[in-house]
């Protein structure tokens, strides 16, 4: 189901799988139409794989995108939820197992997208999530 190169980062190549369920599932999202990705999340354990990004759209847009897989011979469920978020704080996130947010400058450099500047995500970036 998911045939992943090694050399590149795991939330590099989970990102681009939960932008590929995106497009099919969301109407209104094309990775085309992203702007950067201002933060990032992720827990590996085990069989049970999850990740968030919060995204900006070109058009000014914010959207979460939460992604959960139990990857078990790697036929397991997969789950997308894709929220809209207003300028501000991060999404609360519904249970509660801790979730470092980090700034995935890594998928930006790799999609050749813009680096956040005057907007204030950067702010927002350093910011502690909770």
């Amino acid at each position: 189901m998911h045939d992943f190169d090694d050399s590149l980062p795991t939330d590099l190549q989970w990102f681009m799988q939960a932008t590929e369920i995106a497009t099919a599932i969301e109407e209104d999202f094309d990775l085309g139409d992203l702007k950067y990705v201002e933060s990032a999340w992720q827990i590996v354990d085990g069989d049970l794989k999850s990740f968030g990004w919060v995204v900006a759209m070109v058009d000014g847009r914010r959207l979460y995108l939460e992604y959960t897989i139990v990857d078990i011979e790697d036929e397991g469920p997969e789950d997308l939820n894709i929220t809209s978020l207003p300028e501000g704080p991060y999404p609360k996130l519904d249970n509660k197992a801790w979730r470092h947010w980090y700034k995935p400058n890594h998928i930006n450099e790799r999609l050749g997208l813009a680096a956040p500047h005057s907007d204030g995500a950067q702010e927002r970036q350093s910011q502690r999530r909770d």
